[in-house]
């Protein structure tokens, strides 16, 4: 019987695959997390009388356990981020089905599409005044139209004037804010119900 000791190779081994699959991590973090698996290597192989050999079977296949530990670190970050891209990489993982992360990313997506059309209205106001605007267009069904590049639609007349740049800059940052709270308020509800269903 295989006993549990600190400096046994096949601990090593499973060790040194875990680290080369962590790689791209903070040194500190990685360090963490080898020793966790090693004192719960061991204390798995001395549960009843077991050996180191089921103790790592037991832990999975390295690489495995070391995209969830990976998975888990970009979750966290992207829980206090406020990095667009940061909380899209949380959101890669935030999900048991790929159809609940295309979902949460496209719906992450759509929220950015419509803060950079309200940041980019606000800014060509500034450079082309006479051809940007909401318009307001009598007659129609959708009477509203935020124009940003071409002409007014004939007949129409503007709503905002120049209150278009503070109104849309403040309204995309709003949009903005919502978004990344929502992203960040999925990411955490999964973390939650991972850590409360033991995976």
């Amino acid at each position: 019987m295989a006993t549990a000791a600190g400096t046994d190779p096949k601990i090593e081994r499973y060790l040194a695959r875990v680290r080369a699959a962590l790689r791209g991590l903070p040194e500190r973090e990685i360090e963490d997390i080898l020793r966790e698996l090693h004192s719960h290597t061991i204390e798995l192989a001395e549960q009843e009388g077991g050996t180191v050999e089921s103790a790592l079977q037991s832990l999975g296949d390295p690489v495995d356990l070391a995209g969830t530990y990976r998975s888990e670190n970009q979750m966290a970050r992207a829980e206090c981020s406020s990095s667009p891209l940061v909380i899209l990489q949380g959101l890669r993982h935030a999900s048991r089905s790929s159809r609940g992360r295309v979902t949460a990313t496209a719906l992450y997506a759509f929220g950015y599409i419509n803060v950079l059309m309200l940041w980019s209205a606000a800014i060509e106001k500034l450079l082309a005044p006479l051809r940007v605007g909401l318009w307001y267009v009598p007659g129609q069904i959708w009477s509203l139209a935020l124009v940003t590049s071409g002409d007014a639609p004939e007949g129409a007349r503007e709503l905002l004037g120049w209150w278009l740049v503070p109104i849309a800059a403040l309204v995309g940052w709003a949009v903005r804010s919502v978004t990344d709270r929502t992203a960040r308020w999925w990411i955490g509800r999964y973390r939650r119900s991972r850590t409360s269903q033991g995976a």
